[in-house]
Order: C-alpha cells, then sequence, then structure tokens
C-alpha cells in the first residue's frame, strides 16, 4: 500500500499558451467601424420616426446625429478637461488633495489624438450630418 503523505515536487512553471499576435488596426478602419455602427443605429431609428410622423428622414437622423454630437463632444471634455482648484481630486485610484496638486505640475494636457475612441465617435458624427445634407440635396434634384 502506499503512503498517503507521499511529497511530489509541484511544477513550479507556469505554461503559457502563445496567443496569436493581434494586428493593430489603422485609425480609418476604427473610424470606419464606428460609422458603421452609429449608422446602423440612426438610420432604422430616423425611418421608423420619420415613417410614422410623417416627416422628412433626412431631417430626424441630423436631429438624432446631433444628439449623438452632443454627447460624444461632453464624453471627450470630461477625459480632457480637469476641474480648477478641487479639494480633492482622484487620480486613478489614489486621492490627491489640494497642497500635492498645486505643487505637482498637470501630467496630462489637452491633446486631440485620432487614437481616442471619443474623437473618433465625433468625427464619424460630422460625415454622417454632413451625409444627411448631401442626401437630402440629392433627394431633392431627383425628384
Amino acid at each position: 500500500m502506499k503512503k498517503n503523505n507521499t511529497y511530489r515536487a509541484q511544477n513550479t512553471k507556469t505554461h503559457v499558451k502563445s496567443q496569436p499576435m493581434s494586428i493593430p488596426k489603422s485609425i480609418p478602419k476604427l473610424i470606419g467601424s464606428k460609422l458603421a455602427m452609429l449608422l446602423g443605429i440612426i438610420i432604422p431609428i430616423a425611418a421608423l420616426i420619420g415613417y410614422s410622423m410623417n416627416m422628412n428622414f433626412f431631417s430626424i437622423a441630423r436631429i438624432l446625429s446631433a444628439f449623438v454630437l452632443i454627447i460624444s463632444i461632453a464624453a471627450y471634455l470630461k477625459e480632457e478637461v480637469i476641474y480648477p482648484n478641487p479639494k480633492a481630486v482622484q487620480h486613478d485610484n489614489t486621492l490627491t488633495t489640494k497642497k500635492l496638486l498645486i505643487n505637482k505640475k498637470p501630467s496630462k494636457s489637452f491633446s486631440f489624438s485620432l487614437k481616442k475612441g471619443t474623437v473618433q465617435v465625433v468625427l464619424s458624427m460630422i460625415i454622417i450630418i454632413l451625409c444627411t445634407y448631401l442626401g437630402q440635396v440629392i433627394y431633392k434634384s431627383i425628384g
């Protein structure tokens, strides 16, 4: 009979499966995917509201796009703006007091980068609004 207290050497090596390298998407592909997602949401809602209220589809799409544009600009500004003279500001998981904030230079400056998702959404909404104007002009010229 075997003893229950036999000691075995534990395997201390951790086997990590190699994951395939993900190819980073380019900025036009990221903007295009956000544009497609927003169009997939705005077009059916605008068509439904326009049909049910007997209103112009392009004006409804423009109004919906303006709402989303305002929300995305607010989200972008929330990321970027540092509120002046707070008593305590929370950065990451640490609480910074006012004394430390005065001595510390701001580490983050206002930046406009196309790598940020909110900037991509703002650009996508501007493209959609411009397309609604263009679509309305084409629609009026055809019929």
